[in-house]
């Protein structure tokens, strides 16, 4: 099972970071950030996230974020802000980090979003994730 089609994903390219979002089952919201993540990149996180929650149902996040270094101000109050609006819409989210500021930076949004889960490897992130389609169905 391709966990990561980053071929079938819509992709944004900002002059510092790629981000890749698709939805492999109903009510799952794949993206991946590789770079800094700016506004610009957060609106279309957020964008795609409101129009996939309300489709029906609580979304279930996974955010492949290895690759992101950091983030701004505005980013960060955005994809914050959202959480908390969307409140009992989000599901959860896991996240795979590398960096310690991005890393910092999810723990104090979790104070807004409950189901918060940090991986800190690959493997568990995938493994998550490859749990979360078989129960709800890959997307046609």
């Amino acid at each position: 099972m391709e966990l990561l089609p980053v071929d079938k994903a819509e992709t944004t390219t900002t002059a510092r970071a790629t981000v890749r979002l698709w939805r492999p089952a109903r009510r799952v919201l794949v993206t991946q950030v590789t770079g800094y993540l700016d506004d610009q990149c957060a609106t279309l996180i957020e964008a795609v996230a409101r129009r996939v929650a309300a489709e029906g149902g609580r979304l279930m996040g996974f955010h492949d974020w290895e690759e992101m270094t950091d983030y701004d101000a505005r980013a960060r109050a955005r994809l914050t802000e959202m959480a908390r609006d969307m409140g009992k819409g989000n599901e959860g989210a896991h996240f795979l980090v590398r960096s310690k500021l991005v890393a910092l930076g999810i723990e104090a949004a979790s104070v807004v979003m409950s189901g918060v889960r940090v991986h800190h490897t690959r493997a568990d992130f995938e493994a998550a994730l490859r749990e979360c389609i078989q129960q709800r169905g890959r997307t046609a």
